[in-house]
C-alpha cells in the first residue's frame, strides 16, 4: 500500500543551487529552483540569508515557508520529500503545521 500524499507547510532552512546568469537576482533566481521542485505546491516566503559563488553554481542559504508534498508530518520525511527536489541540498525543519 502506497504512503498518502499530504501537503503541509514547513518553515525551513535550505541550501540549494542557483544556476549563474538565472534571470533576476538571487532571490527571483532561488524562487525559480524552489518553484520549480516537484514537492513543492507553493513559497509562502522567502529569505536569502547567504550565498557562495562557485564557478558554475552560486549556493544559497534561505529561510523560507512552503508548502511541500510529502507523506508524513514528521520533519524527518519533510526534509527527505524537500531534498527530493532538484537543485535542493539541504533542508532543515523547524515547524510542520497541516
Amino acid at each position: 500500500m502506497e504512503d498518502p500524499i499530504l501537503v503541509v507547510t514547513a518553515s525551513v532552512d535550505l541550501t540549494l543551487w542557483v544556476p549563474r546568469g538565472a534571470a533576476g537576482d538571487l532571490t527571483a533566481g532561488a524562487m525559480d529552483v524552489l518553484t520549480s521542485a516537484t514537492p513543492i505546491v507553493a513559497v509562502e516566503e522567502l529569505d536569502v540569508v547567504g550565498c557562495r559563488p562557485t564557478a558554475t553554481d552560486i549556493r544559497v542559504d534561505l529561510a523560507s515557508d512552503v508548502r511541500v508534498r510529502t507523506a508524513g508530518t514528521d520533519a524527518d520525511t519533510v526534509e527527505a520529500a524537500l531534498c527530493d527536489g532538484f537543485g535542493i541540498l539541504t533542508a532543515e525543519v523547524a515547524t510542520v503545521s497541516t
